[in-house]
This record gives C-alpha cells, sequence and structure tokens, in this order.
C-alpha cells in the first residue's frame, strides 16, 4: 500500500523541482526526502523523476500517480480543515504571510496587545510577496497587495495604503527640496521600486518626473527602499502610515501621487469559525482598517 506521507514527499519534489526545495517546504533535510521517494519508487516499481541538470522532472508514471496524489492531497487537506474549523479553542499557532512591510510597519507594533488579548496563541509570520496557497494550508491567513483569486477563500478589503515622496531632512538640507516635484525630480537621487509588473504604477507616476535625477537604487522590498530614505541615499515613494511617523523622513508635497495600493484579507472558507484564526482576522481588521480602533494604513 502507499503511504499518504511518501506521497507528500513525491508533490514536494514535483513542485520545488529539487530535493532540497522539497527539503524546504517539507521542513526537514534533502537526504530523507531522497530517501522517501526511493521507498516510494521501490513500493510502485517504477522510476517517477527522471534527474536532470535543471532538476527533476516527472516520468510517465510520475504524470500516472500526480493526479490521483493530487486527489488524495485534496481530501486529506479538506479533512484537515474542517477538522480545525471546528476548533473553538483559543490556543495554538496561527500562521498568517505578508508582505515584509505590512508585517515589519503595520503589524508588529501592536503584538504586544494582542499577546495581552490572547496570551495562549501565537502568531507565526512569513513575510513575502509569494502568493501561497491556502487550500493547501500553506497560511492560515493572508495579507496581499492584489486581490486573490483562490476558489473557496473569504476575501474582505482592509484598507487602501496612500504614499507620497519623502526623503531625509538631512539629504534635503544638502540637496535641496525639489522646486516642482510634481514636474521634474531633476538632479535628485532616487530610489524606486523593482521594474516589475508588482511596481508598475508607481514606477509609471515616476517615468515623466526622471530626466534629469539619478536612479542609485531599485529594489523590490518597501522596507530596504524606506531603510535607505531614512539614511539619507535619496527620494522614495513610500506608506503615508509609516512614514509620516517616522521623524527620520519628511514629505515633499505634490499635486498628484499613485494610486493607493489596498490590503486585502483572506483566509479558506472552511477556517473562517476556527476560533484561533477569527481572533487573528479580528485583530488584523482592528489594526488595519480604517475604520477600526487601531492606527490603520489610510
Amino acid at each position: 500500500m502507499v503511504d499518504w506521507d511518501d506521497l507528500r514527499h513525491f508533490l514536494a519534489i514535483h513542485r520545488g523541482g529539487t530535493l532540497a526545495r522539497a527539503a524546504s517546504t517539507l521542513g526537514i533535510n534533502a537526504t530523507t526526502v531522497s530517501r522517501r521517494l526511493a521507498a516510494l519508487e521501490e513500493r510502485v516499481h517504477a522510476r517517477l523523476f527522471d534527474r536532470t541538470p535543471e532538476g527533476y522532472t516527472l516520468t510517465g508514471a510520475g504524470h500516472d500517480l500526480l493526479y490521483r496524489a493530487e486527489r488524495m492531497e485534496a481530501e486529506a487537506l479538506a479533512l484537515e480543515r474542517e477538522v480545525l474549523g471546528a476548533d473553538q479553542r483559543l490556543a495554538g499557532s496561527v500562521r498568517v504571510t505578508a508582505t515584509e512591510m505590512i508585517g515589519t510597519r503595520f503589524i508588529m507594533p501592536h503584538v504586544p496587545q494582542f499577546r495581552a488579548r490572547h496570551p495562549e496563541i501565537a502568531i507565526e509570520l512569513e513575510s513575502s510577496n509569494r502568493n501561497v496557497s491556502l487550500t493547501r494550508r500553506e497560511a492560515d491567513i493572508a495579507l496581499r497587495l492584489a486581490r486573490p483569486h483562490e476558489e473557496n477563500v473569504i476575501t474582505r478589503r482592509l484598507a487602501p495604503i496612500p504614499v507620497a515622496l519623502y526623503a531625509a531632512p538631512d539629504y534635503l538640507s544638502t540637496r535641496g527640496v525639489p522646486i516642482d516635484a510634481e514636474s521634474s525630480l531633476a538632479g535628485h537621487e532616487l530610489l524606486l521600486f523593482a521594474a516589475t509588473r508588482a511596481f508598475r504604477v508607481e514606477n509609471a507616476w515616476f517615468e515623466p518626473r526622471l530626466a534629469g535625477a539619478r536612479i542609485t537604487l531599485r529594489s523590490d522590498s518597501v522596507s530596504a527602499i524606506f531603510a535607505a530614505a531614512v539614511a539619507g541615499a535619496g527620494i522614495a515613494l513610500l506608506p503615508r502610515a509609516a512614514a509620516d511617523r517616522e521623524p527620520g523622513l519628511a514629505r515633499i508635497p505634490t499635486l498628484t501621487v499613485p494610486e493607493p495600493r489596498v490590503i486585502w484579507q483572506t483566509v479558506h472558507a472552511d477556517l473562517q469559525k476556527n476560533a484561533r484564526v477569527r481572533a487573528v482576522l479580528d485583530f488584523l481588521t482592528e489594526i488595519l482598517s480604517p475604520d477600526g480602533n487601531g492606527n490603520g494604513p489610510a
């Protein structure tokens, strides 16, 4: 009989492409993953992967097994979610995934408040931009800046994140405040987001103002750009909720700003009534929503 635990390893290798990535996903070492794969291949009397320089790719037998393995996974996860959804204990861990900026600037300052309210609940925060699967329980709650489209999830719009131009006071005293930042940032050092689709709105706003300016940094980490601006490296677009509270930054006025991003909160429908998940959902709504009692980003 095929062991479901072996199939978990099989799926992790298929999705990761290498033993190392599969091991990272499963939280074990690559040697164990290799051993479990060997045991599975011996049990089914077939080689399931071709080992290539680019990674592990499914053989014909592997493709045949994949469909059944995914069906077993779906049933196992559905059972797990059903059991967890009925758990009414305000104790245990809740896995939250959020961008680094949301995690560090908007959530972490309120953690002591949450701990005082729910001392038996531990929040496990993954700071990442990757799209996780709530169906596969890669997280219990996801906070994202684009609306998710996964099936069987409950999504709520929490808050917009207005942005504005900022620089360190020391930078502005040395380089001067832009005469008309709405039209031009000529003569200044700029800290821009990575040239990727994820930041197309912000980068498009910067585009007509770049002539005569120098781009000294690009990053896909808003936290990194924030830190560089505080250090005096140049002018950056930053979330007002965080930058307005930072004494090491001064806002540079403009007539227009990029369209604000929106924080979307998502939870799988099967978990929304779990007591500890519900407590974290309510906490996040409270601190992130403009109509909550916390200092939301709007």
